[in-house]
C-alpha cells in the first residue's frame, strides 16, 4: 500500500495549477470530467508526488455539498492498493463503514471505493487499484 494522491477541492484548477508549476514543477498527468456529478478531477504530478485537483462544475453534485459544508481544500486521501475487492472485504469484516461497497470503475485500468470518515478518524479516505502501472 502506498499513497496514490491528495484530493483537494480547489475554486479554479487553472489557477491552483499555474502555482504549483511555478513553484513545484508540477504538470498535468490526467484529466477527466464527470459533468453528471458536477465536477472536473486533474491529476497533476512530479516526481512521486501527486495531487488531484477537484473543480466543482454547475451548482449540484457531492463536491458542490463538500464545499457547502467544509471550505475549500484537503477533501481525501488516495491509497494505493494491489486488490480492492480484497481489501473492501477486509474492511467490511473489521465493521468500517464503506461508502462503495463494490468498486467504481474509472477508467479500463483502474477502479475506486472510499471508506467513510465516520470509519477513519474523520479523514475521506480513496481506495484505488491501478492495473496497467
Amino acid at each position: 500500500m502506498q499513497i496514490d494522491h491528495i484530493g483537494v477541492v480547489v475554486k479554479n484548477t487553472e489557477e491552483t495549477l499555474k502555482a504549483f508549476a511555478e513553484l513545484f514543477g508540477f504538470g498535468i498527468e490526467e484529466v477527466q470530467v464527470f459533468p453528471d456529478q458536477g465536477f472536473k478531477s486533474t491529476i497533476v504530478s512530479k516526481d512521486a508526488a501527486r495531487f488531484e485537483l477537484i473543480e466543482p462544475m454547475g451548482d449540484r453534485g457531492s463536491i458542490q455539498k463538500f464545499i457547502g459544508k467544509s471550505g475549500y481544500g484537503l477533501h481525501h486521501i488516495s491509497l494505493r492498493i494491489k486488490n480492492i475487492e480484497k481489501e473492501l472485504d477486509a474492511l467490511s469484516e473489521k465493521g468500517a463503514r464503506l461508502i462503495n461497497t463494490k468498486p467504481v470503475p474509472i477508467t479500463e485500468a483502474s477502479s475506486i471505493s472510499f471508506l467513510h470518515p465516520a470509519s477513519a478518524a474523520g479523514i475521506l479516505i480513496e481506495l484505488i487499484q491501478r492495473e496497467a502501472e
